[in-house]
């Protein structure tokens, strides 16, 4: 995220997006070869914000007695603004517009939600959908519940459970509870994109005082509450337990000539660490991590045989029997091709696209690949389930990455960030008509949580 608003009188105040604008290209489906997939913007973000109030009032008038106990108190007031209004009522004096711009939050000493209307509502309306300037409504909300229940944590212990109360409620209205909103309204696809765009900046600390959580952590704490329920977010707030979450810091000593800020140059060349890009590597990291992987299943690893780039304009290639060639067939392909026992990606397009969100978009769709080739080997089906178990194996070797004592032949490494990029790429590049973007970002955790026995519960591996 961006600069948070400094004021004592706020609870969870909630920022801008972060400058890097992640989804400005577009969302286009490798498989399907779509036309790009854009938001369905409402054509008045101003009463979506307005119907969210009260919608998520009612939540909470049944939910908090439930949860907490006692009767839910109605929060003290809403209060849109802009630069051309009256700034809200929160501390005395209250804030600019300068102070707030961009921004949505809870007041507390005030007990008041407000929003900038004028600015931040339209561009949550605009680069994702109508029903995520709800969620944004909801997560404040959860501010508002928070300081109900007395909750006390760090910040971004707190922020996450705003987010699973507003995954929550999100639930409630797919259910067919909410008065005005209804299922058809939900788009997760979208809100999940919102999410992993507008989170802090690669390199938080999860322990600074206005940390929100990274893209994967939302989307985690999300999920959490569309799944289980208010009832479980609200064992988030213990100042005794810290959560678990990926943020971690930026070690400035760990860039060096052709990485910057995480990510690394793409080809071999002089701008390349050490001259060897990342495209090398990948190639050379993933067959390594399969050899491991296949000599705890008591298997033996045939290394893939080639990392290919293809350019749709030029180039023709045989990939399983079939003469793949020009735009049709070419354009954006993503492909493990078990005869030839090589990767291919269109390294003219869907590389490009890949690299603009980061380098580890590249390389979670390189080693997604890398994961059909070994679910190939071992004589695994290809369907739904083996589509999620490529991703949990994806998320086995992120873990792999960032730890070096267990691989210390590998030399490449995560970096802050390198998660949100991985769901960012499910998100652009994806064929989430076949699996929902929560099982795909469910089976990425999973392999990252628990290794590749995690990712067993899809399908045998040995």
């Amino acid at each position: 995220m961006g600069a948070l608003v400094a004021l004592p009188a706020l609870l969870g105040a909630c920022a801008q997006p972060a400058e890097d604008e992640l989804l400005h290209g577009g969302l286009v489906s490798v498989d399907e070869h779509s036309a790009p997939r854009g938001p369905d913007p409402s054509s008045d973000p101003g009463a979506i914000a307005q119907r969210a109030t009260e919608d998520v009032s009612a939540y909470w008038r049944e939910t908090y007695p439930e949860v907490y106990g006692g009767e839910f108190q109605e929060v003290a007031g809403f209060y849109p603004y802009g630069p051309n209004t009256d700034p809200p009522p929160c501390g005395n004096p209250p804030p600019s517009y300068e102070e707030i711009a961009d921004n949505a939050f809870y007041c507390d000493g005030d007990d008041i939600i407000a929003w900038d209307e004028a600015s931040f509502i339209p561009y949550i309306n605009r680069t994702f959908d109508g029903f995520t300037v709800a969620i944004v409504i909801a997560h404040e909300f959860g501010h508002a519940i928070q300081a109900r229940a007395g909750a006390n944590d760090r910040t971004v212990d707190l922020e996450l459970q705003a987010d699973c109360f507003a995954g929550a409620w999100t639930a409630w209205v797919a259910d067919g509870d909410a008065p005005s909103f209804t299922a058809e309204d939900i788009d997760l696809y979208q809100a999940v994109a919102g999410m992993t765009a507008i989170r802090d900046a690669p390199g938080t600390s999860p322990d600074e005082e206005f940390a929100h959580g990274s893209g994967f952590d939302r989307v985690t704490s999300f999920q959490d509450g569309y799944e289980n329920g208010a009832e479980g977010c609200s064992t988030y707030n213990d100042p005794d337990v810290d959560r678990d979450t990926v943020e971690v810091p930026f070690n400035t000593s760990d860039d060096t000539n052709g990485v910057e800020g995480g990510n690394m140059v793409l080809e071999d060349g002089p701008d390349a660490p050490d001259g060897i890009g990342l495209l090398t590597r990948l190639e050379t990291d993933l067959n390594m991590f399969y050899d491991e992987v296949f000599t705890e299943l008591g298997d033996e690893w045939v290394p893939v045989d080639d990392l290919v780039l293809v350019d749709p304009d030029e180039d023709s290639i045989e990939c399983d029997g079939e003469r793949l060639s020009g735009v049709d067939d070419l354009k954006f392909v993503a492909a493990y091709c078990a005869d030839e026992n090589v990767v291919v990606l269109d390294g003219s397009t869907l590389v490009h696209e890949l690299s603009a969100i980061g380098d580890f978009a590249v390389g979670a769709e390189v080693a997604r690949l890398w994961a059909q080739a070994a679910q190939d080997q071992l004589g695994m089906s290809d369907d739904d389930q083996a589509g999620l178990q490529a991703d949990c194996l994806t998320g086995v070797w992120s873990i792999s990455l960032s730890d070096p004592e267990s691989t210390p032949e590998s030399d490449l490494s995560t970096s802050p960030g390198d998660l949100d990029e991985a769901i960012q790429g499910f998100l652009a590049f994806g064929d989430n008509e076949v699996v929902t973007v929560f099982q795909r970002t469910d089976a990425l955790r999973t392999g990252y949580r628990e290794g590749y026995h995690g990712c067993e519960d899809y399908a045998p591996l040995g």
